[in-house]
């Protein structure tokens, strides 16, 4: 669908050029490597599934483009809330010096629902007053809700501001038709490219007999559904099933912890907290199945992970998903909230180790297929050669 008339004319706020000028400033083909800034709310610091998948893109880029130069850059310091805030026009000018110092060529901006995209608003328009190409990656879960929630002034920014971009970035084929028909940018500006994870070096193979060992990892609380999956372990356990389960990840730790206890999961559950890349790959390797409940997602980067280890997963019919687990083959989806849908799935795959094996060896089939570092970052060096006028490789 066409930018709308109203993001283009008068009324249009100067943080944002343009539809016009926006496209009339293709770059001459240029030769030379490309840098490229990429912007995340801590920078190499960052936790979560976002600050994991650009670090992984950032190693394969490494690896696979040695022309595309990267620089990470922080939108704020990993300090108290009120020192973020009093700190941000100094953030600002910090990017600003980094930007022309580095002779940066395109900035990259990874984007989640609510205070994300309007710190990255200002960023963005920071960067085009700077002559910088600029990227929009989406992430973060249930955008589509967050922007349907916001007011009609505040649905116009939020559009032009995607609408500005020379490339929004989406990780699934139902987010790029919600670019394209609710935030109405132009088709030829969405890119599509799955998040990708590294391969693991080693595999875990399930076993007949014994005790299941469950997985899950994501920010603990009620948006990745922790409190149905502690729901349905404790459903399982009445039925005499024989596991043990990992939650790893911060967020609402205690307050899962104490519900766990109320269920009388005691020994059973064990809650990890934060945990690191090293972690992650540990346990998943001593795992048997890998469990995602959650209410809402985008592309959760710890499916793929699983899959890179020959898991078979369990998890909800939300985002994109049903695009990463395909049901009945690398692994089971249920109704996001469903206990009792989830307590079967988890029962069906705890008892049949032949099935855990099969669903395992598909889902890493598929990983190979389409979710590989290698093939996000050859993907994305692309994206960026195209963007800073070089020739393609």
């Amino acid at each position: 669908m066409a930018q709308s008339e109203a993001g283009r004319g008068k009324g249009a706020s100067r943080l944002f050029p343009s539809d016009d000028f926006v496209r009339t400033r293709a770059p001459p083909l240029m030769t030379g490597p490309v840098t490229v800034a990429i912007l995340l709310s801590e920078g190499r610091n960052s936790r979560g599934g976002i600050g994991r998948v650009i670090g992984y893109l950032v190693r394969g880029l490494h690896q696979a483009a040695p022309d595309i130069r990267v620089r990470q850059l922080a939108a704020r310091p990993t300090v108290a809330p009120v020192v973020k805030h009093l700190t941000v026009p100094l953030w600002m000018a910090l990017f600003a010096i980094a930007l022309i110092r580095d002779r940066v060529d395109i900035v990259h901006i990874n984007v989640a629902p609510r205070g994300s995209t309007w710190r990255k608003m200002a960023y963005a328009a920071l960067a085009r007053r700077l002559g910088k190409r600029v990227l929009l990656h989406l992430h973060g879960s249930a955008y589509d809700e967050y922007f349907q929630s916001l007011g009609k002034k505040r649905q116009d920014m939020v559009r032009r501001f995607f609408g500005s971009a020379d490339k929004v970035v989406t990780l699934s084929e139902r987010w790029t038709r919600f670019m394209i028909d609710d935030l109405r940018v132009a088709p030829g500006r969405v890119v599509e490219i799955a998040n990708g994870v590294p391969a693991a070096p080693d595999l875990h193979s399930p076993v007949a007999g014994g005790v299941t060992r469950i997985a899950f990892f994501g920010a603990v609380g009620h948006r990745k559904g922790t409190d149905i999956l502690l729901e349905a372990l404790a459903a399982l356990a009445a039925r005499g099933v024989a596991f043990e389960a990992v939650i790893g990840g911060d967020g609402d730790v205690e307050p899962m912890r104490d519900l766990a206890r109320k269920l009388s999961l005691g020994d059973r559950v064990r809650f990890l907290g934060w945990v690191d890349e090293q972690a992650v790959d540990r346990e998943l390797r001593q795992s048997d199945i890998f469990v995602l409940p959650s209410r809402a997602e985008n592309q959760p980067v710890s499916i793929l992970e699983a899959m890179a280890r020959a898991l078979p997963v369990v998890a909800t019919r939300v985002g994109a998903i049903p695009r990463q687990v395909e049901d009945g083959v690398t692994g089971l989806l249920v109704e996001a909230g469903d206990a009792d849908g989830l307590t079967g799935a988890l029962a069906r795959l705890a008892q049949d180790a032949e099935l855990r094996g099969s669903m395992g060896q598909a889902g890493l089939a598929q990983f190979r297929a389409r979710f590989s570092v290698e093939a996000c970052a050859a993907r994305f060096g692309q994206l960026y050669r195209e963007m800073a006028g070089r020739p393609p490789r």
